[in-house]
């Protein structure tokens, strides 16, 4: 609130700029109405105390009584009048998006910012098929008998692509926790709460599959599970480096007829998240660390890449500042976001009342979110290294992994069902 007091001008050209709709006029007047209350408020309690001393001395007992409960009375009602502009505040309050960082260009994804190309896209000298149909021919996805088991926009990760997670999970996490980062499997379900403080509630309140006749939510990302570890919390070091392990659940409530094809946006898809908390001070060299470890494992595949600085737009409202790298898809002669990098500063932390003090300094941490893997990247490596004939070569990274050059087109009779 002291912040916005001081800074209304700024706060409203921040919500403009991001596209949130926020009456900060509103804001203003609340807080008044609620310093005003507080001051009657503890007038009121004040005088109760009072007539409260003065009670065994008074020769009017009756009309102590009657001045007694008038009062208490307008507690009551001044009370029950703070909590009501105190909720409708706080319910304002909680839509405010995160300040974003000076760099972060304006407007949307068409104005994101191209940090850095890195590798040559292949040429072909055959039409490139999709994951789709490379996933078909070699048996490693299908999507027909993941409609079958759970509908639309699941499917059955298979043989070799599966051989790739577990190797690509491994290269991750050895790199990771040689760096000092704590390996997590979290629970794959979180209370409101965690997602409150994480910024997906209210925001985003659509994304989440919630549990009947409960206060839990599947997870969209570990993020939110790592969150919840310290939610309440005060640390007493600083940084806490955690890699999370998990399978992840989105909605895609606000995605109806985008990418229907294949399995790029999907209901559930598994990812390795980079979660750091760390001091004010050193925000940027974590933020660019988790960076150089996502561009990392794409450079050792050989995967073509860009590095995108995204618009203020194009980045949820918890983050203030957000790097994403885009795998070239040759079928789709474009590049597609295959990890995102949120710098929050220490909006997730007040959220979730998550401070440190260490060597008598306090403060709120600042937290850093970041896709280490995900299911995505092997669709890159698949459309990449695909053959003339379906096959597709494994990239060297991968071959002792596999035990093989090549996923081989399987017979017909192994192939998996066409989609209809």
């Amino acid at each position: 609130m002291k912040f916005i007091l001081e800074n209304p001008e700024a706060v409203i050209e921040n919500c403009a700029h991001r596209g949130y709709d926020v009456d900060i006029e509103r804001i203003v007047s609340l807080d008044r109405e609620r310093r005003e209350t507080i001051t009657r408020l503890d007038e009121t309690r004040h005088g109760i105390t009072v007539l409260g001393r003065e009670w065994k001395n008074t020769t009017d007992q009756e009309g102590h009584r009657r001045k007694a409960n008038a009062l208490k009375e307008d507690r009551t009602h001044l009370e029950a009048q703070l909590e009501g502009i105190e909720e409708a505040l706080r319910r304002i309050l909680e839509r405010l998006p995160n300040m974003l960082d000076p760099r972060v260009p304006v407007g949307g994804e068409e104005e994101n910012e191209i940090v850095r190309t890195v590798g040559t896209p292949p040429s072909f000298d055959f039409a490139p098929r999709s994951h789709e149909e490379l996933g078909r021919l070699t048996a490693t996805i299908d999507i027909p008998r993941g409609v079958n088991v759970a509908g639309s926009r699941f499917y059955l990760l298979m043989n070799e692509a599966v051989q790739i997670r577990y190797a690509l999970t491994d290269l991750f996490t050895k790199r990771a926790r040689e760096q000092g980062f704590d390996l997590v499997s979290p629970p794959y379900l979180a209370r409101r709460e965690t997602l409150y403080a994480s910024g997906y509630l209210p925001f985003q309140d659509k994304d989440n599959f919630t549990v009947n006749d409960s206060d839990l939510s599947l997870i969209g990302t570990s993020e939110q599970s790592l969150l919840g570890m310290h939610v309440g919390e005060i640390l007493t070091r600083l940084p806490l480096l955690y890699l999370g392990d998990s399978m992840c659940f989105r909605t895609e409530a606000g995605s109806y007829g985008r990418d229907t094809a294949g399995i790029l946006r999907v209901h559930q898809f598994y990812k390795l998240e980079q979660f750091v908390y760390c001091h004010p001070s050193e925000s940027e060299r974590y933020h660019q660390l988790c960076l150089e470890n996502e561009e990392w494992l794409m450079r050792e595949l050989g995967i073509p890449y860009q590095v995108v600085l995204t618009g203020s737009q194009d980045l949820g409202a918890p983050g203030r500042m957000k790097y994403d790298t885009e795998a070239w898809l040759p079928f789709q002669e474009r590049y597609r976001e295959m990890t995102s990098n949120t710098n929050m500063g220490d909006f997730q932390a007040r959220r979730g009342r998550i401070r440190y003090k260490i060597d008598g300094e306090k403060g709120f941490p600042h937290t850093i979110s970041a896709t280490g893997f995900c299911d995505r990247l092997i669709l890159s490596i698949m459309e990449n290294y695909q053959q003339e004939d379906g096959s597709i070569e494994v990239p060297a990274l991968l071959r002792p992994h596999l035990g093989s050059d090549v996923i081989p087109v399987r017979p017909a009779e192994q192939q998996r069902p066409k989609v209809r």
